[in-house]
C-alpha cells in the first residue's frame, strides 16, 4: 500500500498536470512567478491553468507545488527577485512512470494459442520499491497471482514484461516461462473466460 505522502494524484489535478511537465522536460524547471508568462514554451503550458481573466493565480500555484512538495514528488526553492525552481525528486519519476505503467493494458488474442506465460521473479531486497511497482503493474494489467512472486496469463506479454523491468531497472530478475498445462488449469480457464 502506498503511503500518504505518495497516494494517488488525480489525473485531471493541477499537481498532477504540474508533475508530468516536470516529468517530461529536464526534470528542473526555473520560472518567475512575478512574470510567468515569460517563460520558455514549456512553462507556458504549465502555468496556463493557473489564469483566471488574465490574471495568474500565483497563492493557488503555490499552494499546489507545496502539496507536490509535502508529498516528496518534487524540491521547491525560492530564488531572488521571485524566481523559482522545482526539480522533480525519484520519488516522483516513479509516480509518473507508475501512471505510465498504468496505461499498459494486455490484449487477448482471437484464438487462444494454448500457451500460458509464467512470470517468475526474484528481486533483492535494495531494490523493494522496484519490485512493489512490478507487482502493482502486473496486478493491473491483470495477472493472476500464483505465490508471491510468481504470476500468469495467457496473453502475450513478452514486451510490456521487458519494457517495465528494463525500466525499473530489473530486467535479469525477471524470468518468462512458457507452460502448455498444468494441473488445476481449467480453474484460471474459467477465471480469463479462454478455451
Amino acid at each position: 500500500m502506498l503511503s500518504p505522502k505518495i497516494s494517488k494524484l488525480r489525473r485531471n489535478s493541477q499537481s498532477y498536470q504540474l508533475l508530468k511537465y516536470l516529468a517530461l522536460g529536464t526534470g528542473i524547471l526555473t520560472l518567475s512567478i512575478i512574470t510567468p508568462m515569460s517563460g520558455a514554451l514549456i512553462i507556458k503550458s504549465l502555468i496556463k491553468s493557473y489564469f483566471r481573466k488574465k490574471r495568474f493565480e500565483k497563492q493557488r500555484f503555490l499552494r499546489d507545488i507545496k502539496n507536490l512538495q509535502k508529498r516528496e514528488l518534487i524540491d521547491y526553492k525560492e530564488l531572488d527577485k521571485g524566481i523559482i525552481e522545482i526539480k522533480i525528486t525519484k520519488q516522483g519519476q516513479l509516480k509518473m512512470l507508475n501512471y505510465k505503467f498504468e496505461e499498459i493494458k494486455l490484449k487477448p488474442m482471437k484464438k487462444w494459442d494454448r500457451r500460458w506465460r509464467l512470470i517468475l521473479f526474484d528481486i533483492p531486497h535494495f531494490q523493494k520499491r522496484s519490485r512493489d511497482l512490478l507487482r502493482e503493474n502486473l496486478q493491473n494489467m491483470n495477472f493472476h497471482r500464483l505465490q508471491k512472486s510468481v504470476y500468469l496469463t495467457p496473453y502475450p506479454c513478452e514486451d510490456e514484461i521487458d519494457f517495465i523491468s528494463s525500466i525499473l531497472n530489473i530486467r535479469k530478475d525477471v524470468l518468462v516461462l512458457y507452460v502448455s498445462n498444468f494441473e488445476g488449469e481449467e480453474k484460471l480457464k474459467y477465471y480469463f473466460n479462454i478455451k
